[in-house]
């Protein structure tokens, strides 16, 4: 099949061109010609070009009557044979040629529809590669995320600590100031604001772990979908995912680890607030007790003195 834009004119015409220059119009001569084309296809108009040109006429030398009678008989007669050979030979060679130049604009064809592979094959690399870069840059986000919830677990961590000291510290004051009504004023209102402060830190920790989990549970069903996107790619791209993917399940097992550890905290702070609560409401159990056991001893001071009223006993 001729390639677009090389017609038989063309050839014919750089043909005659050639011939004119006194030129033999050979394939490649004829290529030069032209600029551009096919072999296979300057072949093929090559043949239908000769196929139609005259034979040259030729000019015999002037001899004798009966010479030339006999000798134009012997030559008509080797001529027709040597014509007979030669035509079979020139049919064979042109079905010959033929299917030379058949076979090679086959090849050209399958030559043509190989690059288009190798084209197509190609786009599909650089594709394949956008994938990889891309499912590189969502592992280094993973990363960026999961440091950040480690980051957030380490403050969480902090806090619950810190919530633990000022309970302890409250558990030392009420020990210090065990008999004394202002000591245990003070201590009960600090117990009140280390419950305030533990319940502050457990809604803090908890909205924080809310946060991480659903994080994690967005970036889990982003990874997903990612990875149902890319089930269609070569088996080499599937098996660099498949190793990526093994990783991400690993990390993210982690993280949910460390998510449990964050929770887990927390469930100690609301026992460390729970003990608070515990401790203030025995601290003003105790303080009322205290305030009975003052009105009970003014009580027995007025009947052992009649003339003493309670609001006259000065204040211990």
């Amino acid at each position: 099949m001729a390639r677009p834009g090389i017609s038989f004119e063309q050839v014919a015409h750089a043909a005659d061109t050639l011939i004119g220059r006194g030129e033999k119009p050979t394939i490649n001569a004829v290529r030069e010609e032209i600029g551009t084309g096919s072999p296979n296809t300057i072949h093929r108009h090559l043949q239908q070009w000769r196929a139609t040109q005259a034979p040259a006429e030729r000019h015999a030398a002037k001899l004798p009557d009966e010479l030339a009678s006999a000798l134009a008989h012997e030559i008509e007669r080797q001529a027709s044979a040597a014509r007979a050979d030669a035509e079979a030979d020139a049919l064979d060679a042109r079905q010959t040629a033929d299917q030379l130049a058949e076979t090679g604009e086959a090849l050209e064809a399958e030559a043509d529809e190989l690059r288009t592979q190798v084209d197509q094959l190609t786009a599909e690399r650089d594709e394949a590669e956008r994938d990889r870069d891309s499912a590189r840059q969502l592992v280094t986000e993973f990363r960026d995320q999961v440091k950040h919830l480690e980051q957030q677990r380490d403050s969480a961590r902090q806090e619950l600590a810190e919530a633990r000291n000022r309970i302890t510290t409250l558990t030392e004051q009420r020990d210090q100031e065990h008999g004394a009504r202002l000591a245990a004023e003070r201590e009960a209102k600090a117990a009140e604001r280390a419950r305030i402060d533990a319940e502050r830190a457990q809604a803090v920790a908890m909205a924080k772990l809310e946060a991480a989990q659903q994080q994690a549970a967005e970036r889990l069903e982003t990874l997903k979908t990612e990875q149902q996107a890319r089930q269609a790619d070569a088996q080499a791209h599937k098996q660099a995912l498949a190793e990526q993917r093994d990783e991400w399940k690993e990390r993210l097992a982690a993280a949910e680890k460390q998510l449990q550890n964050a929770q887990k905290y927390a469930q100690e702070a609301d026992k460390a607030k729970t003990k608070a609560e515990v401790r203030a409401e025995a601290l003003t159990a105790r303080l009322e007790a205290h305030k009975a056991e003052k009105g009970d001893h003014q009580r027995r001071r007025a009947e052992e003195q009649p003339g003493l009223s309670l609001n006259d006993e000065k204040p211990t």
